[in-house]
């Protein structure tokens, strides 16, 4: 092998590693996004669609933690609203029932 292609797999082997957890942020955000936004549907949803969304909220919660300080603040704190809307949502529901 040459040394330009040589440092060319290099180059290229640096880039997917860094593009891979660029796109697992991009992921997660994205599923942050697609539950949080639902916030003002949550008095229309149903007993089983709130407590969906609040699984992904406890998943969303697990890899929240370990992002970088400042990410991990606002995120919890934003996650943290959305979660105790569903979750009263979903109280008010089931005593609703009763």
């Amino acid at each position: 092998m040459t040394a330009n292609w040589k440092k060319a797999t290099a180059a290229l082997i640096l880039a997917l590693a860094l593009a891979q957890p660029a796109a697992a942020e991009e992921s997660w955000r994205a599923d942050f996004e697609a539950t949080c936004s639902k916030t003002d549907q949550a008095m229309t949803m149903s007993v089983k669609e709130l407590r969906d969304l609040l699984a992904k909220c406890e998943a969303l919660q697990k890899v929240i933690e370990v992002q970088e300080d400042s990410l991990r603040k606002v995120y919890l704190k934003r996650l943290a609203l959305c979660r105790n809307l569903y979750a009263y949502m979903l109280e008010y529901k089931q005593n609703d029932a009763k």
